[in-house]
């Protein structure tokens, strides 16, 4: 071990280890600023927007991620809308306010000059790296591992192998959000929510026909209340697999042994 240090000290060895953590720092930099870039993004998603049918008789909101929040009738939607089209018309609704939500990020993004930005940071990991560029990350993105001791360096690399083993056995469709179904208290009204957002709406046409605009409105509530809390309730419920891998800690401790050149041998 000794002679091993000997030799990690010697020019020649320090050399070669700096531009490795050049090349790491570069590349960590490159991490940071898309991480940054990434949340710039998401802060100009909108709030919400909203919708209606061409036939103006339904109006649905959505929010961020495109599910809905709200589906409200309005009171002559029997004028506007036939009583078996109700529920065509509540999918047409959302699918208005999903472009309009679509519509106004877009234009956030285009504002923001984010696509030329988003080039411009991908040009920059191939380039070598500069006085500038090997410049410490901002404190913001940066994780905090100076009370982090890390294990022998081969126990972490297993660890990681493993991990990206695990992840890669997972099959594709257990990543993709399932359909759920939300219903009233009569099942008169069922909303179908998925990875894509609301899937369908079904109304029972005679009984929306006898129903105040207050009861129906409720109803619909319910449904997409429904339908929201079974929505997340699967979202939250991703594989056990992954969930015990703990990849925060096994990121830690690798950022660990590349800040400390001596955890290398």
């Amino acid at each position: 071990m000794g002679t091993t240090v000997q030799i990690w000290e010697q020019s020649e060895g320090i050399n070669v280890s700096g531009d490795i953590f050049q090349e790491l720092q570069q590349f960590q930099e490159y991490a940071n600023k898309m991480q940054q870039l990434m949340s710039e993004m998401r802060d100009q998603m909108p709030q919400h927007a909203e919708g209606e049918d061409a036939q103006g008789a339904v109006r649905v909101r959505v929010i961020a991620g495109g599910i809905p929040e709200s589906i409200k009738v309005a009171s002559d939607w029997q004028r506007r809308q036939p009583p078996e089209n109700l529920g065509a018309a509540v999918v047409e609704a959302y699918g208005s306010a999903l472009s309009e939500w679509m519509e106004r990020w877009s234009g956030g993004l285009a504002q923001a000059d984010w696509e030329a930005r988003a080039h411009q940071l991908d040009g920059s990991l191939g380039q070598p790296a500069s006085a500038k560029t090997a410049s410490v990350p901002p404190e913001t993105f940066e994780r905090d591992v100076r009370y982090v001791v890390p294990r022998p360096l081969e126990e972490v690399a297993e660890d990681v192998l493993t991990a990206f083993d695990v992840v890669e056995r997972q099959a594709p469709e257990s990543s993709v959000q399932p359909e759920v179904k939300g219903a009233s208290a009569a099942r008169q009204v069922v909303i179908t929510l998925g990875s894509q957002g609301l899937a369908s709406c079904e109304v029972e046409p005679e009984w929306a026909a006898r129903q105040s605009v207050v009861r129906l409105n409720q109803a619909l509530d319910d449904a997409l209340a429904d339908a929201r809390a079974k929505f997340s309730s699967a979202e939250s419920s991703g594989p056990d697999a992954v969930a015990d891998l703990n990849l925060g800690g096994l990121l830690d401790e690798a950022l660990a042994i590349m800040k400390n050149p001596r955890h290398f041998i």
